[in-house]
């Protein structure tokens, strides 16, 4: 079998096999296809990855990027490009009900399971969530599992440039004429009465 041929053998494999492992999953398993996606994404270069984080727009492939590049202790690429640059801003907000179901199951796994916040997050994401959290990961229910958020909101705060404004001052300074009228001196040495 040439290389060519061989080559579209394994990718029609492979979307097959992730198109059986969705359908199979998707009937027990809530949020199956997220965590194929995460599986895709260990498996990619980081600089394919942080490419990927600065033009991906769902925003669970985008969480799932960054708790990738996090577990892999890259917070940042470059001056401009860090984790949490588009996704700090949601850190605390309450964007996914959680329910009583969710909030009443014992849970087989937390935070202490997990060697760093990052890893918690990819289990939390490959497990259902953001949408789902079957082991109430993420209590507040704004998609950061255990402390990712913090981790992300850090590097946010390390990162993120913000320009320094100055003040500016005048160096003119006003006078005041015999008759009362204010003025400053121009560059050129003359009075002017409309600068005050």
């Amino acid at each position: 079998m040439s290389r060519v041929g061989e080559g579209a053998l394994i990718q029609f494999a492979y979307s097959w096999l992730k198109h059986e492992i969705c359908n199979y999953c998707g009937r027990f398993v809530a949020g199956c296809s997220s965590a194929v996606t995460s599986h895709i994404y260990s498996r990619q270069r980081s600089d394919t990855l942080w490419y990927q984080q600065s033009v991906e727009r769902d925003p669970v492939k985008l969480a799932q990027i960054e708790a990738e590049l996090g577990s892999r202790g890259e917070y940042n690429s470059g001056k401009f490009n860090f984790i949490g640059r588009r996704t700090a801003k949601q850190i605390g907000r309450k964007r996914f009900e959680r329910s009583l179901a969710d909030r009443l199951r014992g849970s087989d796994r937390n935070c202490d399971d997990f060697v760093s916040a990052a890893e918690a997050q990819k289990f939390f994401l490959s497990a259902g969530g953001p949408s789902a959290d079957p082991h109430r990961l993420d209590a507040d229910g704004d998609g950061f599992a255990c402390e990712w958020g913090g981790e992300v909101r850090r590097t946010y705060r390390k990162f993120h440039y913000i320009p320094k404004v100055r003040a500016y001052r005048s160096t003119r300074r006003c006078y005041t004429g015999p008759r009362g009228g204010r003025y400053t001196i121009s560059a050129s040495g003359r009075k002017n009465y409309g600068g005050c």
